[in-house]
């Protein structure tokens, strides 16, 4: 993508596009947990029935009415009923990028998502297609553009109440789990909800306070050859200290033979801390701070650290207004300037699901120290089936 010259140089409309990512700021509704509402205990991936109904009486606005009893329109496209044993959810997502002289329309994702729950075994598969990007999820290889992708799917098992088992390709448990996958916190860890998922073994605890999860990684299976694929696991442990306050670390360490981004061996770590907290219903902070380790070849390690700090606040319910500070550094002891990126962004939620988003922002799109920063506006409209 084109930098612009001092104007805003991105802007980005997004038609239909997925809401149904994790959204923490749900803590400011007395949620530290994330398996009531999602499929995923973690967050993330398809809503269950009760997070579709909690969606709408807590995220969207209604205009003076409140809801207690949100009704079919809660349900799969609009009031479809299904039996209480599968899940489904369909997600389109398009942009339109009207920069000169590089007019695009991206459709990056349209999905659809499946979950069966008989009697504790479960399976879970999305499938979807999109028109550029996504390159880690393809299970078709067309360079040009236009490919199949997959990019979570699994087998699981509940082994007890609060006990998941799973086997296939997940999403990291790293991190405050998010919508927004840009987050440098997301991207410089590759734990983005976009295409970092992985092939592996996990084993997932919810109960009461706490919520753990551990992932043997053992490689991207949809990328080859098999050097590339890396190995190791992704941990986080959190404790809701109360109803409306969370704190958590996580840790990762992966190898490959030749990393995806140097073509050379490469030892990666990310080990941080996390918390979530709001102080009044509709003010909710988020902070997450990580120390990162990357072993290139035989060359010195690089010690860096990256992060961010989020207010979220919702002065009528459901509009949000939050600000967004990053940092990020993947070699302190280089002469580079950390990378810094700043973030305002509007996020209502209009009407069932939909919702409407705009961003501005200061900085740079990835995590690149010594890259010019730039301003960038974004737009985005987003529904859901």
């Amino acid at each position: 993508m084109r930098t612009g010259l001092g104007a805003l140089f991105l802007l980005i409309v997004g038609l239909f596009a997925k809401p149904a990512l994790a959204y923490p700021f749900m803590i400011g509704h007395g949620y530290t947990a994330c398996a009531q509402c999602h499929t995923d205990p973690s967050g993330g991936s398809a809503l269950t029935d009760y997070g579709r109904g909690q969606a709408e009486i807590f995220m969207r606005t209604t205009y003076g009415a409140g809801v207690e009893d949100p009704g079919p329109i809660k349900d799969f496209a609009f009031g479809v009923p299904l039996p209480k044993q599968l899940q489904l959810q369909g997600d389109v997502r398009g942009l339109f990028i009207p920069q000169p002289g590089n007019f695009r329309f991206l459709l990056m994702q349209a999905d659809m998502r499946a979950h069966v729950n008989l009697s504790g075994v479960r399976a879970y598969g999305s499938l979807g297609y999109v028109s550029e990007g996504a390159d880690l999820a393809w299970l078709t290889n067309n360079a040009t553009g236009g490919n199949v992708v997959s990019r979570e799917h699994w087998l699981g098992y509940d082994v007890a109440k609060g006990t998941l088992l799973r086997a296939g390709r997940l999403s990291l448990p790293y991190g405050i789990r998010t919508e927004e996958h840009i987050l440098f916190a997301r991207t410089a860890t590759r734990t983005t909800s976009n295409d970092d998922q992985q092939l592996g073994l996990d084993a997932t605890y919810t109960r009461g306070k706490i919520r753990a999860e551990l992932m043997g990684i053992a490689g991207n299976l949809q990328i080859a050859p098999d050097d590339y694929r890396e190995r190791g696991y992704s941990l986080l442990f959190a404790v809701a200290a109360s109803n409306t306050m969370e704190v958590g670390v996580s840790s990762l360490v992966t190898s490959a033979e030749l990393d995806i981004d140097y073509a050379a061996p490469r030892l990666r770590q990310a080990h941080g801390a996390f918390a979530r907290y709001a102080p009044l219903e509709a003010v909710r902070l988020l902070a997450e701070v990580n120390a990162t380790v990357s072993e290139l070849d035989d060359n010195p390690a690089q010690l860096g650290t990256v992060g961010f700090l989020q207010v979220d606040t919702e002065p009528t319910r459901g509009l949000h207004l939050r600000g967004t500070g990053e940092w990020c550094d993947n070699d302190h002891a280089d002469t580079d300037a950390t990378t810094l990126r700043g973030t305002f962004t509007a996020l209502w939620f209009f009407a069932p699901h939909v919702d409407l988003r705009a961003d501005v922002m200061y900085g740079t799109l990835y995590c690149t120290p010594g890259a010019e920063p730039q301003p960038m506006a974004l737009a985005q409209l987003h529904a859901y089936l």
